[in-house]
């Protein structure tokens, strides 16, 4: 599985089993895009909040390479990374949160079963703006968050009712298949969890194929 990297550390895909890294877009399996600064609001039309760090001529280039992925290439997002695809798909963003942050590490669950993992942003997609037929919210935690999430267009009871978003596939039509993961696999490459996520993205990949 080839795997090319948009962001800051090619570190980003030591959990993934068979990753080889290639510095060509054209020939990937996945397009893996990492953590850093936070995504700028301008990009799904908020405020910016008073917490929020971003650089926007990063999110400006990031988008270019988004915008030449191919159908059958799998978009990855890790941390800021999958805050970047929610908002590539047309979600939005808590702006600010608290309980996420710190290398906490907490459970993840889908009903099913539950994982821990680590965790370390103070911003989080937000997919309910979405149509239902245009993402699958894969795991989520719950009562993580300590107060209320701020930002534009937020509705902290709806995040309470259904979830603090993880995990989440979108397959909005017109766009790749984009694997959102909220938390940090790479920093517990040989957990559980990590092995799941990994496990997901070799069956999306094979989708694709």
């Amino acid at each position: 599985m080839k795997v090319f990297v948009v962001g800051y550390s090619t570190n980003y895909s030591n959990f993934i089993d068979g990753a080889v890294l290639t510095k060509s877009l054209e020939e990937a399996d996945v397009v893996l895009f990492t953590g850093g600064e936070d995504v700028d609001p301008s990009l799904y039309g908020a405020k910016k909040h008073k917490a929020t760090s971003s650089n926007l001529n990063r999110d400006l280039e990031e988008k270019a390479i988004f915008e030449k992925v191919k159908p059958n290439q799998l978009c990855l997002g890790i941390c800021r990374g999958s805050q970047f695809l929610c908002v590539m798909n047309g979600g939005i963003l808590v702006q600010h949160c608290i309980g996420h942050a710190m290398g906490r590490t907490h459970i993840i669950m889908n009903g099913e079963e539950k994982y821990h993992i680590t965790s370390t942003h103070h911003q989080m997609q937000y997919p309910f703006v979405l149509d239902s037929k245009d993402y699958d919210m894969l795991f989520w935690s719950s009562g993580v968050l300590h107060y209320p999430p701020e930002g534009d267009g937020i509705d902290p009871d709806l995040i309470i009712t259904k979830g603090e978003p993880e995990i989440v596939l979108y397959h909005k039509e017109g766009l790749p298949k984009c694997l959102a993961v909220q938390g940090h696999p790479e920093m517990i490459p040989n957990s559980p969890v990590a092995k799941m996520i990994s496990n997901l993205i070799n069956k999306l990949v094979n989708e694709n194929n």
